[in-house]
Parts: structure tokens; C-alpha cells; sequence
């Protein structure tokens, strides 16, 4: 991927229907309800009343923000001169916007055009002041014409107070118009100069205006930059444009002080000292500049990606940026795209998205596309990257779709669903008390490995599993959870601790299986049987009831390829849920046998130990029945040899014990008595987290 050429393809490819020259400057609105009607609203001052009035000008369309020239706000310290504005930031319209406005006239020699003119005409009409300082200048609110119904007015820096009662901005228009109906919501506001004669000029559509929006954003030829650059070097030297290759005059390095602090062309700025020639953090020019044309191409292309390749991956922002194989750049085939790894990253159902990809996708020449990620963070103020996924063909991104929904449909019904996205919700990740998630790398490098084709060490996988348990536990424990929160704990608060252990196993039964399939599992995977081992004969008791269930779990463990090791713990794992049952029933709501497993990771000795434990519970419960000895009787036959090397770690021993004990989480025990059985129907429904 090289971001900088595909940005600025993106941004030649990607254009709207009344593309032009400030398209890549035009932000978008926030979005009312469907029961709400927009509405955009005019700031009149009214030179020969001498007043100021809001007005109601006309319902808002999409296609508002390009007829009135919607800017934003200017960006960070900058001086704040754009005109057009929503109602939130009415507090710039309101105070030093018109001295801002007329510094910047000056500051790129239109000091002496109309638009300076009508300032000073407002000045003299004692409308609005104006300083020799950006930020200083104000509205004269005295002026308002509400005046005449109330006192005072007072500018706040998020409200206004009218005779000392606080309004919103929305709500101070409302006053102007006596409208109470909060259906209509004022989303717009456009700056308007009543002149004596009586004619409306609309500022931000001014070409005055224009023009210096123009200059200060270097857009078009001849901009500002562009004459810079030509004024430093010497006459007839020419650069090379490091993006379009051309060699020509008026390139420059300085076009990327003009980008986003938030937009994806910060990424690769170009006036760092790594990017200077010898690092000596100057002569920029002669190493990355670009031309005119280029850096409008990035300027759009950075929009685009901002409006339409956003998203979130685990909790995180991300640019995810569809990339043509063969130059072939297909703007229908890209928003599907963007579509599909959006439902993919957001837990949905990995049977729907299936459903959804096959009927949206196959049939169009798809396959030809790659995929990009790039995790960030920002503050407003720069962009931190925190992970980057290149080129993942979207073959294999749907490949990685299939195999996970396979997985999941062979484990019913002991696991729902799990997605690409709800792997995120299976490492715990902390957060600090701004909210910030600490230790979100591994996540990320996790879904590096599964789209990227990395190898993953298998250890890792146990280890975050067991993490999982032991963070999410101790956090059930509390009153409220309070961190690890990515892990959906407060559906499973309040007595659904064991749907909890339940989900993690077997997610990560899933997760290790998709793993083996990619071919994307390092190192040893003791989860695997191994070819020598034999299978035991099939268990043939009195019971009809313990043989059906014995046979249920010889068949999942199979399906799970489990060692002799791990099927020896997991029988283990069964008989720990057949105490905590008992231990539920009597009162023993916590099941104290849950604290005997140390989720940090247990030796062979210590998972003895438990063994024993375990059957001097069993004795105290008087659950010695014919289901328990077949279940002791697996676990002594695979266990083998005391004398003999375990090959397990202590975190894969953990791992394989609460597999056999989520096994029997919401399952029926043969030798369930009808009072416990009752004690667990409260509980018997899995809470289902929200998307």
C-alpha cells in the first residue's frame, strides 16, 4: 500500500455530481431524526436598521452545505474566518469571526475589495467591532432586535444568557422566532448583509470570499504555495512531484501544513526530519515535495476516505481503504466493500453477512480488490497510528468470514456466533480513566495475523484465554464491572458467570480451529491429537442416560481433535461443574469449587491436587453416581501415567479444565436431582450481548 498515491487516487476516482474547486473543503451536517425537519437559518445584518436578526431562511437539503459553501470550523489555532457555520458553534459567529475575517482579507491583499468594505460598513453601523489582533473583535449583541422584548444578552462559550437565564444556541433562535415546535431543528446558519438599499448579499457566496478561501487552502492554480515555492528557488528550476513523477515549477513540500490534523494525509507528512535529505531537517523540497495538482487530489481524496472509509475496529478509529489490483477503480464495488467489512467488525452474524456478501457482491468482478487498515488515535490535534493491515485480498477476507461461520455452526448449540468482530471481546483489554484502552496492541496484532496471514503463537491464544477468565471473573465478582468492559461483562452480571466461562471456551475452540485452517498457528498445538493415540472403547453402563452422554462428549472431543491430555482435564472440567451444580443448590451461590482453578496457569501436580479435591467433594455432596464414576473413569484412562512428562503448559491445563466445565453449562447432567434442576432454571438462559 502506498498510502500517499493511493489517497490521492482515491480523490481523482471518487468525485460528487457537482464536484468543483472547494468540494474537498465542503463538510457535512449532523444528522437530525426522521421525525425532525432541518431547517437553515439567516443571520441578518441589517446596516441601514442598524439591528441584527435571525431569520428563517429554508428547509435544509444535502445539497445546502455546497450552495452556502459550508466550511466547518477552521481548524485548531487558526483564524477563524469561515462564514458558514452550524448552530453548536454559533459562538464564532457571534464574537470574533468578522475580525478574523477582515486580518485574513489583509493578510492575502483583499483588504481593499467589497467584502472589506461591508466589514468596515458594519463597523461604522456599530454592529460588530473589529481589532488589530486575531481573536479580539466582537458582535455588538446590544443590537439584536430581540432587545426590545428583554434586557440583556450575554455570549457564554456553549450558551447564551438572556436576563441571566442560560439558553442554548437553538434555543436563543427560538426566541427570535417564537417557534416551541422541537421538531424543527435549526442546523445551519448563513451570515447575510442587508445593505441601505435593501438588498440581501449572502457573504459566503461572495467571490471576495471565495477568492480567499481559495488563496489560504492553495487550491487551484497559482495559489499561494505555489507562488511561494516559484519565489525561492531560482527562475526555471523545476522540481519533481513525488506523487505524479512530473518534473515542473511551483512544487513544494509546504502544500502539507494545509492537510487535516485529523485526516489520513497527516499520516505522511512530509516536513518531518526523517523525511529531509541526510536528516538534516531542511531542503524538504528536494526529497518529497508535490505539485499543485497532486496535492488537490489529496485534499479530495482525504475527504472521501474521511466521509466513506471511517469505521471501528475494536473500539478503535480506522481509515478502511479498498485498494484495485489493476488500476481499475470501481466506486460501486468499493462501497460494498467498505459495507461488508463494516457488518464484519460489528458482531453481526457471520450466517447473515454471508448471506449479505453473496447477495450483494457475487457476480461483480469483487475479487480484484485488497483491503487496508489503518487503526489510529487521535486528540484533535495529530494522529497516533496504531496499527496498519496491508493488502489483504478480499478473497481471503471472505474466506476468513466462511471458516468462522463453519466453526460456529459445527459447535452448536454450544456457542451462538462469533465474528471477526467479536474477537475483540475475547482479550481483555484495560482502560484508563479517560477511557483510553491500554494494552489494544495485541488485539489488533491478533487481527493483523488472522487477515494478514501471520503466524500466531498458540501459547499466546492460551494465555489471553485464561487471562480472559481470570479478569472477567474477578470483575463479575464486583458489585459493577469497571474495567476489561470490551468483554461484554455487565450481560452476563448477576448470576450468569458461567454463560460467560461458556462464551470464552468456546470461542476459542472456534478461534483455534480457524486458526489451524489458515494455517496461521505457530509452534506446538498440543490442542491437536496426536496419530498414535487410540481411541477408547465405547463406555457401556446400566445407564442409557450416562452412555448417551459419555458417547456426546467422546464425539464433541473428537471434533475438537483434543489430546489424551486434554480430553483426561476436560472429563476433570466436567466433574468440577457436577460439584458446583450440588454446591448452587446448597446455598453455595459463588460455588467455591470455581476458586480452587488458578486461571494464572496450574502445574500437573496442582491439577492433581484438584483431582482430589474434587472427589472429596463429590464425597461431601454425595454425588457418587454412575454418571460421576464413568466421567472419573475417562479422566484416569487418558491422564495416564503419574510418572510419566505432561506435555501440557499450566495455562493450556487451565485452558482444556474449563473447556470440560463450559461443556456442561447449560447442558442437562444425567444425574441431575429434580431440586437442582429447579435451582438452575433461573439461570438456564444465556444473556445475548448487543451488537
Amino acid at each position: 500500500m502506498n498510502l500517499p498515491q493511493l489517497t490521492s487516487f482515491i480523490g481523482e476516482s471518487v468525485k460528487t455530481e457537482n464536484h468543483n474547486l472547494f468540494s474537498s473543503l465542503i463538510k457535512r451536517v449532523g444528522k437530525v431524526k426522521e421525525t425532525e425537519t432541518a431547517y437553515i437559518i439567516s443571520l441578518i445584518f441589517d446596516l441601514k436598521a442598524g439591528k441584527i436578526d435571525f431569520c428563517l431562511d429554508k428547509p435544509f437539503s444535502e445539497d445546502s452545505v455546497n450552495e452556502y459553501y459550508y466550511f466547518g470550523n477552521n481548524s485548531a489555532a487558526s483564524s477563524q474566518y469561515y462564514l458558514v457555520r452550524e448552530t453548536k458553534s454559533l459562538n464564532y459567529l457571534l464574537s470574533s469571526i468578522w475580525n478574523d475575517l477582515n486580518l485574513t482579507l489583509g493578510k492575502y491583499n483583499l483588504q481593499d475589495g467589497e467584502l472589506a468594505t461591508i466589514l468596515k460598513k458594519m463597523e461604522a453601523c456599530n454592529l460588530i467591532t473589529l481589532g488589530s489582533k486575531k481573536g479580539l473583535g466582537k458582535v455588538n449583541l446590544k443590537k439584536l432586535s430581540i432587545l426590545k422584548a428583554i434586557k440583556t444578552v450575554e455570549l457564554d462559550q456553549k450558551e447564551l444568557k438572556v436576563d441571566g437565564r442560560k439558553y442554548n444556541y437553538e434555543a436563543f433562535i427560538r426566541l427570535f422566532l417564537s417557534d416551541d415546535n422541537k421538531k424543527n431543528r435549526y442546523v445551519l446558519i448563513v451570515p447575510v448583509v442587508r445593505t441601505e438599499s435593501g438588498e440581501e448579499i449572502i457573504l459566503s457566496t461572495h467571490p471576495e470570499y471565495l477568492e480567499l478561501v481559495k488563496q489560504a487552502n492553495n487550491l487551484g492554480e497559482g495559489s499561494q504555495d505555489e507562488k511561494k515555492a516559484a519565489k525561492k528557488v531560482k527562475k526555471n528550476v523545476k522540481r519533481v512531484c513525488y506523487l505524479c513523477g512530473n518534473k515542473k515549477e511551483g512544487i513544494s513540500s509546504s502544500y502539507s501544513a494545509k492537510f487535516s490534523r485529523t485526516g489520513i494525509n497527516k499520516i505522511f507528512t512530509t516536513t518531518t526530519i526523517n523525511s529531509s535529505p541526510y536528516l538534516h531537517n531542511y531542503n524538504f523540497d528536494n526529497v518529497y515535495s508535490m505539485c499543485s495538482n497532486c496535492y488537490q487530489k489529496l485534499l479530495n481524496g482525504e475527504k472521501v476516505v474521511s466521509e466513506q472509509f471511517k469505521g471501528k475496529i475494536a473500539g478503535e478509529n480506522a481509515f478502511i481503504i479498498p485498494e484495485g489490483l489493476f488500476n481499475n477503480f470501481d466506486y460501486n464495488f468499493v462501497y460494498k466493500l467498505k459495507q461488508n467489512v463494516d457488518l464484519a467488525f460489528k458482531r453481526s452474524s457471520t450466517e447473515e453477512l454471508l448471506e449479505y456478501i453473496e447477495a450483494a457482491v457475487f457476480g461483480d468482478a469483487v475479487n480484484f480488490y485488497t483491503l487496508n487498515f489503518i487503526i489510529y488515535r487521535t486528540d484533535g490535534n495529530s494522529v497516533t497510528v496504531l496499527e496498519t493491515i496491508e493488502d489483504v485480498p478480499t478473497l481471503r477476507f471472505e474466506k476468513i468470514i466462511r471458516i468462522l461461520a463453519a466453526n460456529v455452526s459445527a459447535l452448536k448449540p454450544h456457542l451462538k456466533d462469533i465474528s471477526l468482530g467479536s474477537i475483540y471481546s475475547l482479550v481483555p483489554v484495560r482502560t484508563n480513566k479517560k477511557g483510553e484502552q491500554l494494552d489494544i496492541g495485541r488485539v489488533l496484532s491478533l487481527y493483523k495475523a488472522i487477515l494478514a496471514g501471520e503466524q500466531v503463537n498458540s501459547q499466546a491464544l492460551f494465555n489471553y484465554a485464561a487471562e480472559a477468565l481470570d479478569k472477567g471473573l474477578r470483575q463479575l465478582s464486583k458489585v459493577k464491572p469497571d474495567n476489561y468492559l470490551n468483554m461484554g461483562l455487565m450481560f452476563y452480571a448477576g448470576g450468569k458467570e458461567d454463560f460467560f466461562i461458556k462464551r470464552i471456551i468456546m470461542s476459542y475452540l472456534v478461534l483455534f480451529r480457524a486458526a489451524r485452517q489458515l494455517n496461521i498457528l505457530g509452534q506446538k498445538d498440543c490442542h491437536k491429537k496426536g496419530k498414535e493415540e487410540k481411541k477408547l472403547q465405547k463406555i457401556s453402563t446400566v445407564s442409557v442416560k450416562t452412555n448417551a452422554s459419555i458417547e456426546e462428549m467422546e464425539k464433541f472431543l473428537d471434533e475438537q481433535e483434543f489430546s489424551n491430555e486434554a480430553r483426561a482435564l476436560f472429563y476433570l472440567g466436567v466433574l468440577i461443574n457436577r460439584v458446583a451444580i450440588a454446591q448452587y443448590s446448597k446455598e453455595h451461590k459463588t460455588k467455591p469449587i470455581l476458586k480452587k482453578i488458578q486461571f494464572q496457569g496450574m502445574k500437573d501436580k496442582e491439577v492433581y491436587r484438584l483431582y482430589q479435591d474434587v472427589l472429596e467433594k463429590l464425597r461431601q455432596y454425595n454425588k457418587f453416581s454412575l454418571y460421576t464414576e464413568a466421567l472419573i473413569n475417562r479422566f484416569h484412562h487418558y491422564y495416564g501415567n503419574l510418572e510419566a512428562d505432561w506435555p501440557l503448559s499450566e495455562r493450556e491445563n487451565v485452558f482444556y479444565i474449563m473447556s470440560g466445565y463450559a461443556y456442561l453449562v447449560g447442558n442437562r447432567a444425567p444425574d441431575i436431582t429434580a431440586e437442582e434442576e429447579k435451582d438452575l432454571a433461573e439461570s438456564v438462559d444465556e444473556p445475548k450481548p448487543e451488537d
